[in-house]
């Protein structure tokens, strides 16, 4: 049966159908390698072990339908995906997401109490150590975080970070309209219950 869905609705399903898929694997898994019975309960044995076969084949073809149905639906948004630029623009918003959290930790990382290195000669003697009568200076315990970055350099990071952040905004909006393009995909009848899809 084909349907025809939004970029974003396709990413849904392919998930559905994938989350179903490893419930169904597991069934199968548990019946042909881990059915036990008790030794003393016998009657009806073959029975029972011909039902829980039965049900793991059609687990098992369902298993092999929905790999193929999900390796379709993800072909066909490749592909989509590739036409409309997407997969580009995904980048792009990942590179300006990175240089916006480098800015903002070195932005955030300035404290009131570094000191710039031109001011490292004016601190208070308590904060260096007293000299020892033989030259050498007793090391305090107290260490002294430089402001290595200047007011320039930080006026610049803090434009750079709006912009950025307005640059990655703009692409996952674009991206995001992007996702509202509609593709039509053959599903199998049988898979179109555990894919959410109304029949």
């Amino acid at each position: 049966m084909k349907y025809t869905l939004t970029l974003s609705r396709w990413h849904k399903v392919a998930e559905r159908i994938n989350a179903a898929l490893k419930e169904r694997e597991a069934k199968v898994k548990t019946a042909y390698t881990a059915t036990a019975i008790s030794p003393w309960n016998k009657e009806g044995v073959e029975e029972k072990a011909v039902e829980i076969a039965r049900r793991a084949a059609e687990s098992l073809g369902l298993v092999e339908a929905g790999a193929v149905t999900v390796a379709a639906i993800r072909s066909a948004l490749a592909v989509k995906n590739a036409q409309l630029g997407i997969a580009g623009r995904l980048a792009e918003a990942e590179a300006a997401n990175r240089r916006v959290a480098l800015y903002k930790a070195v932005l955030d990382g300035q404290k009131p109490d570094m000191v710039r290195p031109e001011n490292v000669r004016a601190l208070p003697a308590e904060l260096i150590g007293e000299a020892e009568s033989w030259g050498f200076a007793r090391r305090a315990a107290l260490a002294v975080t430089l402001q290595t970055a200047d007011t320039a350099l930080l006026e610049s990071l803090r434009e750079r970070l709006e912009r950025e952040q307005g640059r990655a905004t703009r692409l996952l909006d674009e991206i995001a309209d992007l996702n509202r393009e509609r593709i039509e995909i053959e599903v199998p009848q049988e898979v179109v219950a555990i894919a959410g899809l109304a029949s």
